[in-house]
């Protein structure tokens, strides 16, 4: 899998996180990290550091998983996306828009 797709793939996912879902965001990072980094080390975070402890458990969710296959997992997820973006109609895009 070239490293271009994975770049721009990341380039579409800065543009438009803000228009995901929280579930989809948490594996973008996981596999995102671990395509990037490899396996997840230290210990899970404590106490009120809940958003630390969200990004630990989903980046461990794939903990064991090759850099490459987590590279071509984020550039699946992402053209998914984007073929889900491209089936909403203008007038459900504006609606999704004006509710937020």
């Amino acid at each position: 899998m070239p490293h271009g797709d994975f770049a721009k793939a990341r380039a579409k996912v800065e543009e438009s996180y803000k228009r995901m879902d929280n579930a989809t965001i948490r594996k973008l990072y996981a596999y995102y990290k671990q395509a990037t980094l490899g396996d997840i080390s230290g210990k899970r975070p404590g106490g009120l550091r809940i958003r630390d402890r969200i990004k630990f458990d989903a980046w461990s969710s794939v903990s064991g998983m090759s850099k490459e296959v987590a590279r071509a997992s984020y550039i699946d997820l992402v053209n998914k996306i984007e073929l889900n973006s491209e089936a909403v109609s203008c007038d459900t895009r504006e609606g999704m828009i004006d509710s937020e």
